[in-house]
């Protein structure tokens, strides 16, 4: 009779090692599903700032290029100057964001304050001209603005800063974003001023 006995019990599981193997699977069925959760939100969060980096580098190409390739206005052409502020910039470019590489386009950078104070951020936009288009880029945390670097090194926070000014362009347009601590500088490429031919 003991032999019965063993022999029933070698068989199989008695109720209460069935209930600890399936606590125990359990567990480990929990703890697996937690950590492809957390594997799955890191993925998620790696991604979204990668994106970001990545538009960040193609505003700032833009922004680059543009200003790099300004055009000089000819003499008395008013529409196509220089002329910035602190929150934007319009002039005409042989490098614009529409890549007509060559071809004068004029276009402008603006930057918007949005949300409210303590929680400020500024977009960036670029303006197609002709088209009466904007394109947002990016946001930036906190305010920002643009300066303009004349020939002998000096800032200015409107272009032209002088009357005499008015014809040419600045050395360098910079974007700054002190609470992302940014400071952009983009170095004019061309020619300052217009040379004109037909001088004396």
């Amino acid at each position: 009779m003991s032999r019965r006995i063993s022999r029933g019990r070698e068989r199989g599981f008695t109720l209460l090692e069935l209930i600890v193997v399936l606590l125990l699977a359990a567990m480990v069925t929990t703890l697996l599903m937690q950590g492809m959760d957390y594997v799955s939100r890191a993925n998620d969060s790696f991604l979204r700032q990668g994106e970001s980096r990545q538009l960040r580098v193609l505003a700032f190409g833009w922004f680059d290029d543009a200003i790099a390739q300004l055009a000089a206005p000819a003499r008395g052409d008013a529409p196509a100057r220089f002329r910035g502020d602190p929150l934007s910039f319009e002039a005409v470019s042989l490098a614009s964001a529409e890549r007509i590489e060559g071809v004068p386009v004029p276009f402008a950078f603006r930057l918007e304050r949005l949300g409210e104070p303590g929680r400020e951020r500024t977009a960036m936009i670029y303006v197609r001209r002709l088209q009466a288009s904007r394109w947002p880029l990016l946001e930036l945390q906190g305010p920002a603005h643009f300066l303009y670097r004349d020939e002998q090194g000096a800032w200015h926070d409107n272009w032209p800063p002088l009357p005499v000014l008015a014809d040419s362009l600045p050395a360098a347009v910079a974007l700054n974003a002190p609470e992302e601590r940014l400071f952009r500088l983009a170095r004019v490429a061309t020619p300052l001023r217009r040379v004109n031919a037909d001088a004396d």
